[in-house]
């Protein structure tokens, strides 16, 4: 995936990056009331690994590998959604074990509760993912000096 961005910061062999993302309506110039307020622009500014050698205002073309993105993809949006799946069936069994009346109620506190193992797990994830420089968005190439 890459994205245009524009260096704010620079530091020894990293850069602070300001990127400016768009809803699927910003490029819209009508004003309907079924995108609400998407018509607004969001700015992240991310710290990258700078190997180029830019400079502050420079824009620039910042990649990060897409398997690595499609990885954290999954992560972050489909193992929750299979945890909370599996959590229902996990505590509608654990009903049945128990011969209790309350699979349904239990089921559903099943599902809370892989949910929040799931935001645990994302937890965990991102922590170890952010020390792994394969998984940390860089620079490529420097579109427009400042």
């Amino acid at each position: 995936m890459e994205e245009l961005a524009t260096v704010v910061k620079r530091k020894k062999n990293k850069a602070e990056v300001k990127i400016i993302r768009h809803s699927a309506c910003s490029k819209c110039d009508k004003s309907c009331s079924l995108a609400g307020d998407s018509h607004d622009q969001e700015e992240i500014v991310l710290e990258v690994e700078d190997e180029i050698g830019v400079k502050t205002g420079d824009q620039v073309l910042v990649e990060m590998e897409k398997g690595n993105l499609l990885f954290a993809t999954v992560v972050v949006y489909v193992i929750p959604i299979f945890l909370m799946i599996a959590g229902y069936f996990f505590g509608v069994w654990i009903a049945s074990l128990l011969n209790t009346q309350a699979a349904e109620l239990a089921g559903i506190a099943g599902t809370f509760a892989f949910l929040i193992l799931s935001f645990l797990i994302n937890k965990l994830f991102n922590s170890r993912l952010k020390e792994i420089s394969s998984f940390q968005p860089k620079i490529r190439r420097i579109i427009n000096r400042s």
